[in-house]
């Protein structure tokens, strides 16, 4: 299948902006698509939090202990015909990019201080670090003010693992008072999942490759009904991970979105089916089904043709569908250079009837020399299978003005009648006595529509009679 390729619209400072998407990552609940304005090669990122959209930043440097860097280094990396972009962009309003003043006003009324802090963080590349830190040290302090001291020793423990050189975080932490919340993240941090789960979602993806962070992370999202995310998750597993990948594809089907489309399904399969190294055979069928299902007849045909995996017996009646339905005009130059790699279950018969539907089609579109060399690897596989032993004899009797006749009458039964056409009169122009040819003629010519001209030739019948 063919990738989709999307540009993000933007006004910004009076200007209007198209972006072309290049890479988009996903990292402890943040979502950034890295995005490009060909005109001026400017480098932007939009900011996204939970699937909601934040706001999007021109960016010249990265600073090398920023956030961003951080996602963009240890994120979970996916290319831009992943359907999460679609998702982000068809359910957030992405029209500019709002300025951080107003937009933290937002997301303090939205989100709780430990949240809030969290999200702000995603900016340091643009801030200053002492100036965020000042922020969740007075949510910090507020906190402790009402007594909330597990929420204030959450907000401690946030400002370390995001700027572990934080002294006064560092000295606030080891405070007495916090002792017995300490104990609380000795313990495995499936014990949090409802108390802090974002240290839990921090957790698991600091330790990603270990299958029990997996799990657990794949149950919080789906606690939080983050959907979109979790399908994310189990896409990457099933792209860089072969083990259980059964499992993970059985629990991925039945998590998938409600409001999620056969054309969705078809995106997001697809993109796996792309991605991955080995082949995953009960991936494959259904997204055969899908296709299917959805009259999708030339992606049909390239998933059958152009995937890592042999055409089977069972993959047959796939392709004769595709064959019987799509539009050669449309698609001929890349149909002209389809190649079926065929399972050694296919029997010469099966392969014969399968060509009875492709060769003629080939070689109206493509002529006799092309075909011949199309034809040439089956034919050696295959040597007795009777449309491409046509194919061959055609080609051998082409430049013998004394087999036109034969010829002609293999172009037809190609159905090639055009080709027939120019065999037959230049028969007849060898021997204009030839009533086999003429009758040939008046034939062809009613079968194209041509009365006038088939009664031409009934007349020469009749007068040389």
């Amino acid at each position: 299948m063919t990738n989709k390729t999307t540009s993000i619209k933007i006004q910004h400072e009076k200007k209007h902006l198209q972006l072309t998407p290049a890479n988009l990552y996903m990292y402890q609940g943040f979502q950034v698509i890295e995005a490009y304005h060909q005109e001026h090669a400017e480098c932007y990122y939009l900011f996204f939090y939970k699937a909601s959209y934040l706001t999007g930043k021109s960016t010249l440097k990265i600073k090398r202990k920023s956030q961003l860097s951080t996602i963009l280094q240890k994120g979970i990396r996916f290319s831009p015909e992943h359907p999460l972009l679609a998702y982000l962009l068809n359910h957030n309003r992405i029209h500019t990019f709002p300025g951080l003043t107003p937009l933290w006003e937002k997301i303090q009324k939205k989100y709780s201080p430990l949240e809030a802090s969290n999200i702000l963080t995603i900016f340091d590349n643009y801030m200053k670090k002492e100036k965020i830190t000042k922020v969740m040290k007075e949510f910090a302090l507020q906190y402790r003010r009402e007594g909330q001291l597990l929420h204030t020793y959450q907000l401690l423990r946030l400002i370390i693992d995001i700027y572990p050189a934080n002294k006064w975080a560092q000295e606030m932490s080891k405070n007495l008072q916090y002792q017995s919340y300490q104990s609380l993240y000795i313990s495995h941090p499936s014990s949090l999942l409802s108390k802090d789960p974002l240290y839990v979602e921090k957790y698991c993806y600091h330790h990603l490759k270990q299958d029990g962070s997996t799990a657990l992370l794949l149950q919080l999202l789906q606690k939080e009904g983050r959907k979109m995310e979790q399908l994310c998750v189990y896409t990457h597993l099933l792209v860089t991970n072969s083990n259980d990948d059964h499992t993970y594809y059985d629990q991925m089907i039945a998590n998938l979105p409600v409001d999620f489309t056969d054309d969705d399904k078809v995106d997001l399969l697809s993109y796996i089916l792309r991605k991955r190294t080995t082949h995953h055979e009960g991936l494959y069928q259904d997204l055969l089904g899908l296709l299917k299902k959805s009259n999708r007849y030339e992606d049909l045909l390239i998933l059958l043709t152009k995937n890592k995996a042999l055409i089977t017996e069972k993959d047959l009646p796939y392709v004769h569908e595709a064959l019987l339905h799509i539009k050669w005009v449309e698609n001929s130059g890349w149909l002209s250079n389809l190649s079926f790699h065929f399972d050694e279950d296919i029997s010469p018969k099966q392969v014969q009837t399968l060509f009875q539907s492709f060769v003629p089609n080939l070689l109206q579109l493509k002529g006799l020399d092309y075909t011949e060399k199309w034809i040439s690897p089956y034919s050696s596989r295959y040597p007795g299978i009777p449309i491409l032993m046509k194919v061959k004899k055609m080609a051998a009797l082409k430049d013998d003005p004394d087999q036109m006749y034969a010829l002609g009458e293999l172009y037809y039964e190609f159905k090639q009648l055009s080709e027939a056409v120019e065999c037959f009169n230049w028969e007849l122009e060898l021997d204009p006595s030839n009533t086999r040819s003429i009758k040939w003629l008046s034939k062809l010519y009613l079968e194209m529509g041509m009365v006038e001209e088939s009664k031409s030739y009934q007349y020469m019948l009749r007068d040389g009679s």
